[in-house]
Formats: C-alpha cells, structure tokens, sequence
C-alpha cells in the first residue's frame, strides 16, 4: 500500500474524506511542494511526496516531522490559525481526516481558514492597505526579530554569490525573448553583486557575528500575510533551516521589494521607517545599503523563478502574465542597480 498521497488519493479524500465542517464541499488549492483542501472552516496542507536538493519530504516518517515543524514555527506569528498535525487513514477505499480508523498513510497540518480576502496581496491590488496596518506589521516583525534566536557564524559568503548569480541560467531565454534589454541588466547586476561582496565582506562577517543573523520567518512577503486587526503572518519556511536562519535586513528587505513591485514605494518606505524605529536600530550608511542590495537579491530571485516558470508554461495566456512578471521584477532589478545599493 501507498504510504504518501498522490493526485488520485487527493481526488479519493476530497470526495471520502468527511468534512462534517463543510457545507458546499471541499475546495483544493495546490502548489508546487502542497496540497492545501480548504472548508468552511479549516485547511489542510498535505505536503507532496518530494525531494529535492533544498526539501526532503519523501518519508511518511520526514512528512510528520516537518508538518509538527510547520505547526510550531507558525506557531510564533499565528497561533490563532495553526492547530496541530493530524494523521490521514485509509480504510479500504475510503481515506479520511477525521475518521481515526484504518491505517495512517500520511500527515497534515490543521488550520484555521481564514478570510481571502483579508490577503495583504489582494488588499494592495484593491488600494485597501492602510499605513495603520503597516505600522502594525513594522512593531509586530520588529517585536518578532528581537526575540528570535540569535544564529551567529551563519553567513557564507561564497555560498551567497552562488545563490545571486545563478540568475544567468535564465540569460540565453532572456537574451531570446528580450533581446538586450533584461540580459544586460543580468550582466551589470551580477559585477555589481561580486563587488559588493567583495569590498562589503568585513561588514557581512560583523552582522554574522554580532546577532543580525536569526531564526525568522524566511519567506516574508505580502502573500503571507492577512491583514485583520492584528496581521497574521504565515506560512514561514519549515523544509529549510538554511532559507529561515537570515540576516533581519534580509527578511524586511523581501517585504519592501514586495511593496515596490506593486507599485507602493509609499508603503516600503513607511514600514522601513517604523521598523527601525520600533528594532531600536541605528541605521549606517553601510546597513542602508546592505538592505538595497538585498532588495536587489530578492528582486533578482523573482525575476528568475517567474523566468523559469514561463520557460516551462504552454498557456499562451499564463505565459503573458508570467512575462508581465519578468519584466516588472527586472525593472524593479535594475533601479537598484542603478543606485549601486544606496
């Protein structure tokens, strides 16, 4: 028997499961390492069978263990929405969540659903973000940081410049679709980058070894966040240590380039300014350019992954909106660069 789910056992679960919460049926939302199945009241994310360079879910044993992982971390920021890890039985053909009969073939995180239409993501395309909120979320991160777990002699320079020039396995696609336009950029941003590093290097192994490394979120962007009275603030990183244990100026930094992709460079700058206010950080000339250039990492790292996306798409109309995409990223790429990170 199967001990991890698939497509078919979703489609069985989603038509045996019993969701005695639910009222017109389960809703499933996938991505690329998930299953989530939403009800009225609850989600649950099943985690795919898969294993990577950078994720290893192949086990039912390493399933449970990254889902009570899951559980725990979110834990710091949405204790309301996380409940707990629950087991999938199967039972003949039958496969359940709430039945506990048969045999356990997978695991599942418990959360409370919450409002859609509370995303920040959502919010900031309506224009319903208010400076209140981002003052809220400024206190909430900066409050989160300080009592976040100091992970010190983590940063790896060498393994930093990897990760930010990888961006030119994209640049025969670009140079194609693009012609010199964006492969430029990827040229110039790249000798900026190494430069950076280079002449920055004493100031990267100080943040490391003076507690500017932590044990964050790691994945800090307007889609994990839903804007109540207080924001939750979900879905950080579980699957990675490596992704979570980051400088603070590198975790506001992806939040910020997120604000200024969509077009509210307003936004960036009020919640910049309230974070170093409430973190008591005192703000150098060379932490004030340690956070662009990060806007420029994270900036880098969307443009590739929505390059790699359309590179694999065969839906004209995807591919349109994932090309918006690239572009948006490698605009918003090059105005850093312009700046040379000041």
């Amino acid at each position: 028997m199967n001990t991890a789910m698939d497509p078919l056992q979703i489609k069985k679960l989603l038509k045996t499961g019993c969701f005695p919460d639910n009222q017109a049926g389960p809703i499933l939302k996938e991505t690329h390492i998930s299953w989530v199945i939403l009800t009225s009241k609850y989600a649950y994310k099943i985690k795919k069978p898969l294993h990577y360079s950078f994720l290893d879910f192949s086990t039912l044993e390493k399933r449970k263990y990254f889902c009570e992982r899951e559980v725990e971390l979110n834990r710091r920021l949405a204790a309301k929405m996380y409940l707990k890890t629950i087991p999938i039985f199967m039972n003949g053909d039958t496969i359940s969540l709430n039945n506990e009969d048969g045999k356990i073939i997978d695991y599942a995180v418990l959360m409370n659903r919450m409002d859609s239409s509370k995303e920040m993501k959502y919010m900031l395309q309506r224009n319903e973000v208010s400076t209140g909120s981002i003052e809220k979320l400024a206190k909430q991160l900066a409050a989160f940081h300080e009592s976040a777990s100091i992970v010190k002699n983590k940063f790896d320079i060498h393994d930093f410049q990897q990760k930010y020039n990888d961006i030119k396995t994209v640049n025969s696609y670009i140079s194609e679709h693009y012609k010199d336009i964006y492969s430029n950029i990827i040229i110039d941003v790249i000798k900026k980058s190494d430069e950076f590093l280079n002449t920055q290097r004493s100031y990267f192994q100080y943040r490391s070894t003076h507690g500017f490394i932590r044990d964050i979120h790691g994945d800090l962007h307007s889609g994990n966040i839903f804007l109540y009275e207080e924001p939750v603030i979900f879905d950080c990183i579980e699957f990675n240590d490596d992704f979570r244990q980051i400088d603070v100026l590198d975790e506001i930094a992806f939040f910020c380039m997120d604000m200024e992709a969509n077009n509210r460079n307003d936004l960036s700058k009020l919640f910049y300014e309230n974070y170093l206010v409430y973190s008591k950080m005192n703000e150098t000339q060379e932490s004030r350019m340690l956070f662009n250039y990060y806007k420029s990492y994270r900036a880098n790292v969307r443009a590739k992954i929505n390059t790699l996306n359309a590179m694999q798409s065969s839906d004209e109309e995807l591919d349109l909106k994932k090309r918006e995409d690239i572009e948006r990223y490698f605009k918003l790429l090059k105005s850093y660069l312009e700046n040379d990170f000041k």
